[in-house]
């Protein structure tokens, strides 16, 4: 059996071989890029009141806490004013 190349035949392998490699390097240079729905977005916005619930939550525990082991100190003081200032605005 005779294998017979030629140099024009191994010039076009060599020419597709390298037409292929380009045409992969332009696909690599592609960026892929995504959008996110409406519908995520509200979901996002509903997720991030939650967390903030989430702290005013730890916060009422620890008062609990407090309040249970007899350490929560009240400022009469604070809310004595607080609901003056609130009845003299509704005047």
């Amino acid at each position: 059996m005779k294998i017979n190349f030629t140099t024009s035949n191994i010039i076009n392998i060599y020419k597709n071989n390298r037409t292929i490699q380009n045409n992969n390097t332009v696909k690599s240079n592609r960026s892929d890029s995504i959008e996110i729905s409406n519908f995520s977005k509200e979901i996002a916005k509903y997720l991030s009141v939650a967390k903030d619930y989430d702290v005013v939550n730890e916060k009422v525990d620890r008062i609990k806490e407090q309040i249970k082991n007899s350490k929560y100190d009240i400022d009469t003081d604070k809310i004595a004013k607080s609901l003056l200032k609130e009845l003299k605005g509704c005047e």
